[in-house]
């Protein structure tokens, strides 16, 4: 079979396993493409009339893997931060124009958000501070300050905010309050970057003779993740993929870099 020829088409699925339990980390089975790099710097002797070059040497081979993935996941998120996810509450920063329902579900832009007659405004979400500290303008003046309801003598219970200047109006109300206990936070910091990893990569190439698909799998005993992270969020155009690019290390037990096995 030394002279058969293979077309390469599939992405690959990949698993990364920690290099110290040999334990799988995350598992990438969305990918859209996962591509290898080798490159090396060559150096040359050179000498007598025009100076040409008489002897090569390779020098600084390199290799680096890029892939892209057309899902995010927590998992994901934590292998570019190096830092774990958080559960638990958090505070969340709101701004509300229209009216929610018991479920704290959105009722949309048909149900804008406005005081009664009394000046009773009912929240989305139970604040998690003071009347004093919440801010409520004027629909028609979002953000001016010489526009921002006086909340000296305000109340507020539960849900509940009544602001009498503001009676009869539609409002704007920006105000913190508390996430459910199952909130996930991802912190990146200066401090924490990416990790290490083995990865395995399975995909198939296509026998050009007999038409056939045959098992391939990519091997890299020893990957450092970098730390470059970029999200899009655009209203327009195809969903944002995201791109990890990976250094290639030399295995300390072997010295591969990279194996690559069809069976």
């Amino acid at each position: 079979m030394s002279n058969a020829k293979f077309g390469a088409k599939e992405v690959m699925d990949v698993v990364l396993y920690d290099m110290e339990t040999n334990k799988p980390v995350i598992q990438f089975d969305s990918l859209k493409t996962s591509s290898i790099s080798v490159t090396s710097e060559k150096v040359y002797a050179r000498g007598g009339k025009g100076n040409p070059k008489l002897i090569t040497w390779e020098i600084n081979k390199e290799a680096t893997l890029t892939i892209e993935d057309a899902l995010i996941s927590p998992k994901s998120l934590e292998l570019i931060s190096g830092i774990a996810r958080k559960v638990g509450v958090q505070t969340i920063r709101m701004r509300q124009t229209t009216e929610y329902d018991e479920n704290g579900v959105n009722k949309g832009s048909m149900y804008p958000l406005k005081a009664d007659s009394t000046g009773k405004i009912t929240l989305a979400f139970e604040p998690n501070t003071t009347a004093d500290k919440i801010l409520v303008y004027p629909y028609d003046s979002d953000c001016e300050e010489t526009a921002l309801y006086d909340m000296e003598g305000a109340q507020l219970s539960g849900k509940e905010l009544t602001v009498t200047a503001a009676k009869d109006q539609r409002v704007v109300v920006y105000y913190d309050y508390d996430s459910e206990e199952t909130a996930e936070t991802y912190v990146i910091d200066a401090e924490h970057f990416s990790g290490t990893y083995k990865l395995v990569g399975d995909t198939v190439l296509r026998n050009q003779k007999t038409g056939k698909d045959e098992a391939f799998q990519v091997t890299i005993p020893n990957l450092k993740f970098t730390s470059n992270l970029e999200l899009g969020f655009a209203a327009e155009g195809d969903p944002s993929t995201t791109t990890f690019e990976c250094e290639i290390m030399r295995d300390s037990d072997t010295g591969t870099m990279i194996q690559m096995v069809k069976y």
